[in-house]
């Protein structure tokens, strides 16, 4: 036990396995007072059990951390408001927010309405709805931590275009709650975890058959399968954005894994043609275009 973060009241959502749960005890380990939501699901979203949850709280009180269990759904609004109000009455004014839920679900393009609203729902309004619930209460006291997962999914390499699409939301959400947050003491964060959790082998037929239809590269896949590593290198970077060592980092997405962290490059501009000044010049023809996007823009 340390107590870089003794005092402060953390929320993790998903926090009775995998990346989640080894999220909940790095927070507590360093002083955290932890609320673990788990809604018991299997890894694919079915069925609903408070066993997971409470074993993750059991395991934090045993290490010599205080937790409470929460058990509801935050795949929907009143869910979210629940899990706070359970932060708040057990602990007090959440001071840290780690939203980490999630399940494999069907994410193609042939979703139906109800389909594509479940993924949403999970893997971003989650997001959403909990950080408008407690930025509030962070800006007032001058001090608050968001970390939103998401995940590789975001660039698309794996198809499951609105898993993709909640993926790639939730890091643009991130950014922009970080730059409207400057100065406030608040900093917003996502993390792309890889670990060989439950989830991560039960998505793994889907990678398999993605790269059977030509829809992800060798490398990829053969990196896929061999598994990203031990669930207990991912925590530590989510934990130290966490302390005020971290005060000035936000906007940023991490990848943790298999004893690697990286930070994802920013949006950027890149291999720009240009005609110089638009009012002098006419816009470029499609014959121009023909030579320089495949010879300069794509190059």
């Amino acid at each position: 036990m340390s107590d870089r973060l003794k005092g402060k009241v953390a929320v993790v959502t998903g926090a009775g396995n995998g990346v989640g749960k080894a999220m909940a005890l790095s927070l507590a380990a360093q002083g955290a007072r932890v609320v673990i939501n788990d809604l018991g699901t299997t890894a694919t979203g079915t069925g609903v059990s408070s066993e997971a949850a409470d074993a993750a709280v059991a395991e934090v009180i045993a290490a010599g951390g205080e937790a409470v269990a929460n058990y509801d759904s935050v795949a929907d609004l009143a869910g979210c408001e629940n899990l706070i109000k359970t932060a708040e009455d057990a602990f007090g004014p959440v001071d840290i927010l780690l939203a980490n839920a999630g399940a494999v679900m069907a994410g193609g393009i042939d979703s139906t309405d109800e389909q594509y609203k479940k993924v949403i729902d999970l893997f971003l309004n989650q997001k959403f709805w909990l950080s408008r619930l407690v930025v509030p209460g962070m800006v007032e006291r001058g001090w608050g931590r968001i970390v939103l997962t998401a995940s590789e999914g975001a660039m698309g390499g794996v198809g499951a275009p609105v898993f993709a699409a909640g993926m790639g939301a939730t890091i643009s959400l991130a950014k922009g709650l970080a730059t409207d947050l400057k100065g406030t003491g608040v900093t917003v964060n996502v993390l792309s975890p890889g670990a060989s959790t439950r989830t991560y082998e039960n998505a793994l037929p889907g990678l398999e058959a993605a790269y059977k239809a030509g829809q992800m590269s060798e490398e990829m896949w053969l990196r896929a399968k061999k598994g990203p590593g031990p669930v207990d290198h991912v925590p530590p970077i989510v934990t130290w954005v966490c302390t005020d060592a971290a005060a000035d980092v936000t906007g940023k997405v991490f990848h943790s894994a298999g004893g690697r962290i990286s930070v994802w490059s920013e949006y950027e501009d890149r291999n720009t043609i240009t005609k110089g000044d638009p009012d002098e010049n006419p816009p470029y023809t499609l014959e121009e275009l023909d030579v320089l996007v495949p010879g300069t823009v794509l190059a």
